[in-house]
This record gives structure tokens, C-alpha cells and sequence, in this order.
């Protein structure tokens, strides 16, 4: 049995990576504005953010490099298609601070 989540710390590290995250895309988009506006259910691609296959590996290196996360396999795969969200989770399984 796994021990109890305190949901305060999960939701602390959370929004700790969710900021980190936007900043990393912000620099990769060259963003002007501020990095907190970047709406966390948005799409990397097509409507959402406009990333394209150049950007999605800028953000493999990035997270590589400035967050110290190494994606392999299906998790690099996943981000291609999914939201700032979903790389948080990805961020934040990587570091095993997922429930």
C-alpha cells in the first residue's frame, strides 16, 4: 500500500514545475509576455502553441538540459501530440513526484 498523498506538497511541486515548464517554452518561442499567461491546457501544436518538429526537439533539450529530465521511449513520443499539462506530468513522473 502506498502512503498517503499530501495533496498541499503535490500541489506545491506541481505548480513549481508547471512554472518551469512555461519559462522553458517561452524561451523556445521567443514569448514576449509573461511566461504565467501560458494557458496550461494548451496544445503544443497546431491551434495551441504552434510548436513545430524543430521546437518539439528544443523542448527535449531543454528539458534535458535546464530541467535535468531525460525522455525516452514512449514519454518523448506522448509529448508530440499533448498540452503543457502533459509535459508537466511527464516532468513531473521523471523526477517520481507523480501519486
Amino acid at each position: 500500500m502506498s502512503p498517503p498523498l499530501d495533496l498541499d506538497l503535490y500541489l506545491d511541486r506541481r505548480e513549481h514545475t508547471l512554472g518551469e515548464v512555461r519559462r522553458l517554452l517561452a524561451s523556445i518561442l521567443d514569448y514576449r509576455g509573461d511566461p504565467a499567461d501560458i494557458d496550461p491546457d494548451a496544445s503544443l501544436f497546431g491551434t495551441g502553441l504552434g510548436l513545430d518538429s524543430l521546437d518539439a526537439v528544443e523542448v527535449l533539450i531543454g528539458l534535458e538540459i535546464d530541467l535535468g529530465v531525460r525522455l525516452e521511449g514512449d514519454d518523448a513520443m506522448r509529448l508530440g501530440l499533448r498540452s503543457v499539462n502533459a509535459v508537466v506530468d511527464v516532468v513531473m513522473r521523471a523526477r517520481g513526484e507523480l501519486p
